[in-house]
C-alpha cells in the first residue's frame, strides 16, 4: 500500500466535518506553494538606500587597519 493510499484510507474514516477541514488545510497548502512570478532586474529601484557616508571607515575597526 502507497503512502498516499494510506492516507486517503484514513481520512475516509474520519467523520465528514473533520474530512472538510483537512481538505481545506491541504487546498491552502498547496495553494500557497504556486510558483512566485518572475523577478527583473530594477524591480527594487529606489526602494534601497544607503547612508551617505556608508563607505567612511568605521571607528570600531581603526585598530586594524
Amino acid at each position: 500500500m502507497t503512502l498516499a493510499e494510506l492516507l486517503e484510507q484514513q481520512a475516509m474514516a474520519l467523520p465528514e466535518a473533520e474530512r472538510k477541514k483537512l481538505a481545506a488545510k491541504l487546498l491552502a497548502s498547496t495553494a500557497s506553494s504556486t510558483v512566485p512570478p518572475r523577478r527583473h532586474a530594477g524591480a527594487a529601484k529606489g526602494r534601497v538606500h544607503f547612508a551617505p557616508d556608508f563607505d567612511t571607515p568605521l571607528d570600531d575597526f581603526a585598530e586594524y587597519t
